[in-house]
């Protein structure tokens, strides 16, 4: 299953870029925007899920990020998490957080995500009626999450 969300953020994509360098790397980010986020050897474990949807339904994962690359003008940054307590509603999910220039004061934050349903042909008809729904509204809480980390640590190194 594919599952994309997208945020334009108003801050110049050089900075946002500057910041990651200057941060500590896409771990501090992606440790940062994610709540009670921590680090854990080369793993961040934290609880995601969907904002306004009851609590039940978030999973302590572990997130792992790949080296960042530069595609063009844009920046990738390769990640993956899994349920930290093996197979459940939550699979693992290999993404890309790409970032670009949005005009001259603006940046794109892009997700991209794959997954594949749990439980064969039930898991994926679960997956039509509602965990396609939770996948999307998980990812959109975490690019919320990066986009807020981001907006307020340029806005701190602008300072």
């Amino acid at each position: 299953m594919l599952v994309q969300d997208f945020s334009v953020v108003d801050r110049p994509f050089e900075d946002i870029a500057r910041c990651l360098d200057v941060s500590g790397g896409p771990d501090a980010l992606l440790s940062s925007a994610l709540q009670g986020a921590r680090a854990e050897g080369e793993n961040l474990r934290a609880k995601v899920g969907p904002e306004g949807w009851p609590a039940v339904l978030s999973k302590t994962v572990l997130i792992r990020s790949g080296p960042p690359r530069r595609h063009g003008d844009s920046l990738i940054v390769p990640f993956c998490w899994s349920a930290s307590d093996g197979p459940s509603l939550f699979p693992r999910l290999d993404a890309d957080l790409e970032i670009a220039p949005f005009g001259p004061r603006q940046t794109q934050l892009v997700i991209r995500a794959r997954y594949e349903a749990p439980g064969g042909a039930i898991g994926r008809a679960v997956d039509r009626v509602l965990l396609h729904r939770l996948a999307e509204s998980t990812l959109r809480a975490f690019l919320n999450g990066i986009c807020a980390i981001v907006q307020r640590s340029t806005a701190d190194h602008a300072a």
